[in-house]
């Protein structure tokens, strides 16, 4: 046998059912992931020329930037802090304001 190579004991019962073991357990966590509920896609984020976090954005009531959140009330806008380490992404409306007629209706 040449000098460096391996000697490879041969592969018994236990060893063979161990491997057989791992491979099943393979093709369950396979089958399981592949029946997991996939999420819904996330909105799509809305950005209007000249729209700052702090003004929002046209006829949007709720809105985020994925730091801060503000909301417009009669005209008031609020907004929350930021976080220490947020890095702001494109704003996103989280609810539309209400049109003319539903708010009639309330």
């Amino acid at each position: 046998m040449p000098r460096g190579s391996f000697h490879h004991a041969p592969i018994n019962g236990a060893s063979l059912r161990a491997i057989a073991s791992v491979a099943a357990a393979l093709v369950v966590v396979a089958a399981i992931a592949a029946d997991a509920p996939v999420a819904p896609p996330a909105p799509e984020p809305m950005q209007a020329s000249g729209a700052s976090i702090q003004s929002g954005l046209p006829g949007c009531a709720v809105w985020t930037d994925r730091c801060v959140i503000c909301q417009r009330d009669a005209g008031v806008v609020s907004c929350s802090n930021i976080g220490v380490a947020c890095q702001p992404q494109a704003m996103l409306c989280l609810r539309s304001e209400a049109t003319e007629e539903k708010k009639r209706a309330n």
